[in-house]
Formats: C-alpha cells, sequence, structure tokens
C-alpha cells in the first residue's frame, strides 16, 4: 500500500529559519522578479536577508530600490540637519521628550513582557506607503537528504492571515475571516482542529474539501461522518486564503527547491455583514453618568430661561447669540445649543419611530406662555412642536407663517419625566449611532496584531487521498497606519515658477467647474461683506457659469496657503521640524 511520506513547509534555507515563511519588505516597481532573482542561488538568498520585514520597536519601513555611488537624500538630510543644530537654526530644533501617558507605559511593559518571552512582532506596511510584503516558502520531503518535493504532486498552494484575541479570560485565541455561502462572516474564531499543530494537521480552509472525506465503503457509516462533520460549528464556513504560486522551473531548479511565494495583504476593502460596532450602553447609555453630563440643562430636567419671551421667533433673532451687548445672549447660546443636540445629534425631528417618541414625551412638556412685555400668561404651548418649528427658524434660517411665540422659560422636570426623557435621547442616540458607525473592515483595528500561515495541498497518489499540508504560524505583526511615513522616498511635484511670465502664458486651463448661479453671485459679491457674513443681494440673473482654471496654478495657491497655516499651527504643536523638510537643489542646467 502506498503511504504518503511528511512533507515540511519553512521559509528558504539561507534566507531564514523557522517553519513559517520568510516576509520580505520590498519597495521597488519590480519587486516580484527582483525577489525570485535572489532566490535562485545561497549568495542572493543570504542578500534577501536584508529585505526582511523589521520588529515593530525598529521598523521604519526602507527603499530596497536599486542606487548608486553616490550619497541619498538621507545622508544629505542629515548633515544639513547636523549643521543647522550648530548654527541654532530652527531646523536642528531637538523636540522636547514629552511625559509618558498611562497607555504609553502599559504598552511599554507590554513590549517588554514579549521581549522577555522572546516574541517578535513585526510591522508591516501598506500600498499606500509604497512598500509591498512577499511571503517565501519551500517545501520538501522529510526524508534523509530533505530533497524538494516534485511540483507535479502539489494540487495548490496559500496563506492564511488570522487575527490574535484574547477570550474572556485572558486566553490567546486566534480568528479567521469567514465567508458562509454568498455571507460575509468576517472576523471569526478558529476551531481547535484548524489551530493545530503543523504536524497532523490536515484542516483545510475550505468547507467544500474539509466535507470531502474519502468513503468507508459502508454508505450508512459515510453518511454518519458527513452528519458529524457537518454539525461542527464552523463546518460551513470558508476561511480567505491568499494563493500561493510555485516559482518558475528555471529558479526552483537552479535553487534546488520548490519554492512559493505570495503578497501579504495589509489593506483591504471587504466589510463583514452584521460587523459594525456596537453602542455602548453600559458606558453612554441613559443611566451613565457621561451621558447624563453631555445634555444640556433642559433635556436633563432642569428649569432654564428662554430669550426675547413672548416676541415672535424669527431667523434674525439668532444674531443675540453673537452680540455682547444683549442681555440675552447667554439664554439665546443655551437655546441654539439644545436644538443642536436635538436636531443633529439626536434627529429628534426626523421621520422614525424614536424620533416619533421623542417628540411625543417633548409635547407632554407645557412651556407657559409670556406676553410682549415677557411677563407670563395663562397657557402653555407642547415643547415639542416648539421646538421643531425653533430649529427650523433659528437653526436652517426659514421663515413661518405665522411666527410662533416664545414662551416664558423651560420648566423643571421631575425624576420619573426626566429618566423617561433620557432613555428616549438614548435610543435616538442609538439609531443615529448605527447610522453613522459604518462597518468594520477587515483591517481596521490599528491596534489588532495577525499572524499568517502558509499550506500547500497534495494531490492524491495511490489509494492515499489528496491532503493539506501546514507550515508553523509567522511571527506576530502588526500593520502600519497609513499616515506612518514607510521609508520609500517622498513623491515629487514639480510646480511652474509663477514670476515666469512666459511660463504662466502656457499654463492653460485644463479643469473646468460648472457653477450655478445661486454660488456664482455668492462669489461675485464683496469679500469684506462675506467676511462679516453678509449674503449678497441676488443680482436676478439666473445663468450658469462654466469657469475654467489651470490645475498646477491651483496647486501653487493651495501649497501658499498650507504654507501659512502650517506656520501659525506651529506655534502651538511644534511640529514644523518633522512635516516639513525643505532642503536646497542647484538649478538644473545642461551640461558640457
Amino acid at each position: 500500500m502506498v503511504k504518503h511520506h511528511e512533507v515540511i513547509l519553512s521559509a528558504p534555507r539561507d534566507l531564514a529559519d523557522g517553519g513559517a515563511p520568510a516576509i520580505l519588505q520590498r519597495s521597488d516597481e519590480d519587486f516580484i522578479e527582483a525577489v525570485l532573482a535572489g532566490l535562485r542561488d545561497a549568495g542572493g538568498r543570504v542578500a534577501l536577508r536584508a529585505s526582511l520585514a523589521q520588529p515593530a520597536s525598529v521598523a521604519s519601513g526602507s527603499d530596497s530600490r536599486a542606487r548608486g555611488s553616490k550619497a541619498s537624500g538621507r545622508d544629505l538630510f542629515n548633515t544639513l540637519r547636523g549643521a543647522s543644530r550648530k548654527l541654532g537654526l530652527a531646523g536642528g530644533r531637538v523636540a522636547a521628550v514629552p511625559a509618558a501617558s498611562a497607555q504609553d507605559a502599559t504598552a511599554r511593559l507590554e513590549e517588554i513582557r514579549r521581549a522577555a518571552a522572546g516574541e517578535q512582532v513585526l510591522k508591516l506596511f501598506q500600498p499606500i506607503q509604497r512598500q509591498f510584503h512577499l511571503a517565501v516558502m519551500e517545501a520538501r520531503c522529510d526524508t534523509p537528504g530533505e530533497p524538494r518535493i516534485d511540483p507535479q504532486r502539489v494540487d495548490g498552494a496559500g496563506l492564511v492571515i488570522r487575527r490574535l484575541a484574547r477570550d474572556a479570560g485572558g486566553r490567546e485565541l486566534k480568528q479567521g475571516w469567514m465567508r458562509s455561502g454568498d455571507s460575509l462572516r468576517g472576523w471569526a474564531r478558529v476551531s481547535a482542529a484548524a489551530d493545530g499543530a503543523a504536524s497532523g494537521n490536515r484542516h483545510d480552509p475550505a468547507a467544500l474539501r474539509r466535507l470531502d472525506r474519502p468513503g468507508t465503503g459502508q454508505p450508512v457509516l459515510d453518511d454518519e461522518v458527513r452528519l458529524l462533520l457537518a454539525a461542527q460549528e464552523d463546518a460551513l464556513l470558508d476561511e480567505a486564503v491568499v494563493p500561493m504560486f510555485l516559482a518558475p522551473p528555471d529558479v526552483c531548479a537552479a535553487a534546488g527547491a520548490t519554492l512559493f511565494y505570495g503578497l501579504v495583504p495589509t489593506t483591504s476593502s471587504e466589510k463583514a455583514e452584521g460587523g459594525a460596532p456596537r453602542f455602548d450602553e453600559q458606558a453612554f447609555g441613559a443611566a451613565s453618568s457621561d451621558f447624563k453630563a453631555h445634555l444640556v440643562g433642559p433635556l436633563r430636567g432642569l428649569a432654564d430661561s428662554l430669550p426675547r419671551p413672548g416676541r415672535s421667533l424669527t431667523p434674525d433673532l439668532a444674531a443675540i447669540a453673537g452680540n455682547p451687548a444683549d442681555s440675552d445672549q447667554s439664554s439665546m447660546k443655551r437655546l441654539l445649543l439644545l436644538l443642536r443636540q436635538l436636531a443633529v445629534e439626536f434627529d429628534a425631528f426626523g421621520d422614525h419611530a424614536e424620533g416619533e417618541a421623542l417628540q411625543t414625551l417633548l409635547d407632554g412638556i407645557a412651556l407657559p406662555l409670556a406676553d410682549a412685555a415677557g411677563k407670563p400668561i395663562p397657557g402653555s404651548t407642547p415643547a415639542g412642536v416648539f421646538l421643531a418649528a425653533a430649529s427650523r427658524i433659528l437653526l436652517d434660517g426659514e421663515s413661518i407663517s405665522p411666527a410662533p411665540t416664545i414662551p416664558a422659560a423651560w420648566p423643571g422636570l421631575d425624576g420619573t419625566r426626566s429618566a423617561a426623557l433620557a432613555g428616549a435621547l438614548s435610543a435616538c442616540l442609538q439609531r443615529r449611532f448605527d447610522a453613522v458607525s459604518g462597518v468594520a473592515g477587515r483591517f481596521d483595528d490599528p491596534a489588532a496584531r495577525y499572524v499568517l500561515r502558509a499550506f500547500v495541498r497534495l494531490k492524491p497518489e495511490g489509494h492515499c487521498p489528496q491532503r493539506t499540508v501546514w507550515g508553523d504560524y509567522s511571527p506576530p505583526f502588526v500593520i502600519a497606519p497609513w499616515y506612518e511615513g514607510g521609508g520609500a522616498p517622498p513623491v515629487q511635484v514639480p510646480l511652474p515658477d509663477p514670476s515666469d511670465r512666459e511660463m504662466l502664458k502656457k499654463l492653460v486651463p485644463n479643469v473646468a467647474f460648472t457653477v450655478p448661479a445661486s454660488l456664482q453671485n455668492l462669489l461675485t459679491g464683496d469679500p469684506l461683506d462675506l467676511m462679516e457674513g453678509k449674503k449678497p443681494a441676488d443680482s436676478g440673473l439666473k445663468l450658469g457659469w462654466i469657469c475654467s482654471f489651470n490645475i498646477p496654478i491651483i496647486t501653487i495657491c493651495a501649497f501658499i496657503v498650507l504654507n501659512i497655516f502650517l506656520s501659525l499651527f506651529d506655534l502651538f504643536f511644534r511640529w514644523m521640524m518633522f512635516i516639513k523638510i525643505c532642503i536646497p537643489f542647484p538649478k538644473k542646467g545642461g551640461g558640457e
């Protein structure tokens, strides 16, 4: 009877140790061809060690593109910065070391714990940082001499990326990016069978392959086995697989090894169904102190005064909030804050069940009326009706006829009514949260740690069925946020010289905007009136406009404005020495 011999998956020899694929970091455009060329011989594999992904504590990205013998821009920058420090210039300032926060201290302790345990956490970058990661492995037979496996025996290869998490007891577990049929489940716990050791693990990430077991020749027994397999929690879950490709035959022949490579994804547009973050009702629910403290006084049940009681409510009254000389400035500010909180945060006046329930509660609050002199008179108006109209008038600038009368004051509420109002507000906020929170993506958690694991599928041999062979887990890795520097040189955008009149004549408009009449009327108004918040009078013309501009000129304007604001904000953030680096270079000219 033919029997399978064991297969070993590991990083290519001379490149890295261990049973996990080697993770390379490259920034050259033809990095796959360059890596394959390096894998051909031992010397090339040794040279590829410089491209191995680095631990998170030291990783800053690198430029793996071919370089000449001239000094790099980084060397020039370091020289200039050193000279600046000697001269005492701003570019050579040394930033003060900020005091470590409690979160930083906790993170540092976690790093020390991992280092003491010998755990290495790598840092990978995203394509937007112009850094790419390639997983490389070899497969060989576990027989004397460890010869390479025959590529004809391989049915396919791939790798899975799993997220590290902890259960309620603090024990570490792994989660896979799962799909169930046409439904994307997102991160789900990996079963013990899938998370088994490399030796003897026959789990396959594809559900159909797991259920397709060889028959025993006994139909009744085979049916029972299929039922048992289908009853497992993850029986119908397919784990996302990144394909790994067999290196070209000439590369494998030159290396004397069966090599595989695959691109490690560090970004994804996939969104899990039902994967939106949940509203933390315990931390910010109706009964929490933080939620109550966030509400304005009237919504907490406190009595409050209203501006201009007894007057008709018109849009121009909103200007009271900006007039320090007006005695009602403070009460108008509080009213506007109340309206913004109801309309914007809670969407209290929207057409939905939660808003209608809140409106009903607000209508149960009777606001006493006032005469033209502001003195209370018999009668009242429902708070919900008044607030809905006030929102349209003061926030949206609408004129309502007949204009509502401003009540005398907002009354205080008892504990029962205050609690009911807080509950209705919380329900509206939860609905608002569900609408704007979005759905978590595959790599959206900036603090998440991941591992990857590679496998090969071997074809049947004789009476032996097909099987899946796994390698070891890679060291944990994190994914750098998109805004962190990846080490690749910055993209240079040449700007035209605005003082060159001949050059400006060549900069013909190359982009056009279709401008509606109302916006054109606003743009042609007096800039001083715009600065004072005055809307220009309607010219009566209802003509649309097509305005053409030159994109480089727009870029120059944006560049000038950017530098102005960077200088202003540098007074607070002291960030100029980090985010803006200007170095001189000689004017380019022709040589002899």
